[in-house]
Order: C-alpha cells, then sequence, then structure tokens
C-alpha cells in the first residue's frame, strides 16, 4: 500500500490507449524519466495554455 491507496485502487483508475509502435518510440524518447501520465498531462496542459493565448 502506498499513501493509503491499494494497488487494486490504483489500476482500477488506470486506463489503456493504443499507440502505433513508432509514437510511443517517439514518446519514450521525448518524456524524459517521467511517467508517461505526467509527460501527457503537461502536454494537455501546454496544448490548454496555447489554445488560451491570442494568436498572432
Amino acid at each position: 500500500m502506498v499513501e493509503g491507496i491499494t494497488v487494486a485502487k490504483r489500476v482500477k483508475d488506470l486506463t489503456t490507449i493504443q499507440l502505433t509502435t513508432q509514437t510511443r518510440d517517439r514518446l519514450y524518447r521525448l518524456k524524459f524519466r517521467k511517467t508517461y501520465d505526467e509527460f501527457l498531462e503537461e502536454l494537455c496542459d501546454a496544448y490548454e495554455r496555447s489554445e488560451k493565448s491570442p494568436r498572432s
């Protein structure tokens, strides 16, 4: 048990996504020792910020 969360609970909260091998390999090279979840959260945040900023 980690921080009061059981393994079963953590697994239940996860999903799977399908990627091509090429995309998975590109993500691996970009993520710089972060989990995929952390990397994708940052990517989503950056995208949302870019959508809110005024465009030239």
